[in-house]
C-alpha cells in the first residue's frame, strides 16, 4: 500500500511517498518539495498575506501535480502550526484544501507533540525506560515525557521560534532592547510551565526539531569543520553562541555551518528557547532524534490500518480537527 503525506509547512510543503508493504520503516520512496515562505508572509498579527496564501498555494499545486504518476492509494495532507495557528487559518485552509483536492487537516498542539513522542518512541524502541521529548516548532515549543507509546504529560506553549521572531524581533539584526524582551517574555512563562519537569527522572532526552538539528550542527562545528551529522545538543556549548547570533543578520547567520536560509531568521530565538528549556528541566544535553511528525503520522497510519482491516483514513481522519 502506497501512502502520500503531504506537510505543509512555514518554509515548504513536502508531499512523501510511502510504500507500506515494502518496509515497516517509515522512510519515503519518492518525495517532492515546494517552498511555501509562510513564515515570511505572516505579519505579527498572525494574518498570511495574499501573495503569502498564492504561494503556498502554488506549492500545494505543484506537489500533487508532480506525485500524480505516483498513483499513492491513500493522501493524508495537513498544515503545520503555519497554518493552523493563522489569523485567516480558515480561508488558507480552504483555498489550500481546493489547491490538494483533499481537505487539510491540522493537529493540536498536544495532539502534535503525541504524534512526535511515539516517533521518537519508535526510534528508540516500543518500551523501555522513560523518553523525554523536546522539539521546538514555528508556532509552539512541546516538551513530552512517557514510558510507553504515547505521553503520559505534555506541555505545548506557544514560543514557537518563527512566532516569537515575529512577535520579538522584527528588524534585522535585532536590537539589543528587542531581545532583552524576548528573552523576558520567555523567562516569565518556560520556567514556570515545565516546573512538573523539573526534579524528576527523564530518563532519555531527545531533540525533534529541525531548528535543533541546526543548533546542534552549527555548535558541534568547528573551524575548517562542519559536523553534518552530530548526535547531540550540548547546553554549555550553545549558552555562548546566543550572544554572537544576536549581533548577526539574517544573511550572516545563513553562511553559518548547519543554519538554512529559511530558518537563519528564527534561529536566534530558537537558541534562546532551547537554552532556557533545558537549564529549567535540568538537563545538560539533548540526542537529536531523526524521526518527527512526519515519521510519526506514517506508524500512526500504518498501526490504523492493521488494526481497523485496511479502513485507516476514517480512523486518521479523528486526529485531525
Amino acid at each position: 500500500m502506497k501512502l502520500a503525506l503531504l506537510d505543509i509547512g512555514s518554509t515548504a510543503a513536502r508531499l512523501e511517498v510511502v510504500d507500506l508493504d515494502r518496509s515497516r520503516m517509515p522512510r519515503a520512496d519518492w518525495s517532492v518539495k515546494a517552498r511555501t515562505r509562510l513564515a515570511e508572509h505572516t505579519g505579527a498579527d498572525g494574518l498570511v498575506t495574499e501573495s503569502g496564501v498564492e504561494l503556498a498555494v502554488r506549492a500545494v499545486q505543484h506537489c500533487v501535480r508532480a506525485a500524480a504518476d505516483q498513483c499513492p492509494d491513500a493522501l493524508v495532507a495537513y498544515g503545520t502550526s503555519a497554518v493552523r495557528d493563522a489569523a485567516n487559518g480558515a480561508e488558507l485552509r480552504q483555498r489550500l484544501s481546493d489547491a490538494a483536492g483533499e481537505r487539510i487537516g491540522v493537529l493540536s498542539p498536544r495532539d502534535e507533540a503525541a504524534v512526535t513522542y511515539h516517533a521518537a518512541r519508535r526510534w528508540h524502541g516500543r518500551s523501555g525506560p522513560t523518553l523525554t521529548t523536546v522539539d521546538i516548532g514555528g508556532g509552539t515549543i512541546d516538551v513530552a515525557t512517557g514510558i510507553g507509546g504515547e505521553p503520559s504529560d505534555v506541555v505545548s506553549l506557544p514560543f514557537g521560534a518563527a512566532r516569537l521572531t515575529r512577535q520579538y524581533l522584527p528588524d534585522d539584526p535585532p536590537r539589543s532592547k528587542q531581545v532583552d524582551k524576548l528573552v523576558a517574555a520567555v523567562r516569565g512563562t518556560i520556567p514556570s510551565s515545565l516546573r512538573t519537569f523539573a526534579d524528576r527522572d527523564l530518563g532519555h532526552p531527545v531533540a525533534l526539531s529541525k531548528v535543533l538539528r541546526q543548533l546542534a550542527v552549527l555548535t558541534e562545528s568547528s573551524p575548517g569543520k562542519v559536523a553534518r551529522h552530530p548526535d547531540r545538543l550540548s547546553r554549555a556549548k550553545l549558552r555562548p553562541w546566543i550572544p554572537k547570533l544576536a549581533e548577526l543578520d539574517q544573511k550572516q547567520r545563513a553562511a553559518l555551518p548547519g543554519v538554512s536560509r529559511s530558518r537563519a531568521r528564527r534561529i536566534l530565538a530558537g537558541a534562546i528557547v532551547a537554552e532556557l528549556i533545558l537549564r529549567t528541566i535540568g538537563v545538560d544535553e539533548l540526542e537529536i532524534c531523526p524521526w518527527g511528525l512526519r515519521e510519526g503520522l506514517v506508524f500512526r497510519f500504518a498501526e490504523a490500518h492493521d488494526d481497523t482491516d485496511g479502513d485507516a483514513l476514517q480512523l486518521m481522519a479523528t486526529l485531525f480537527s
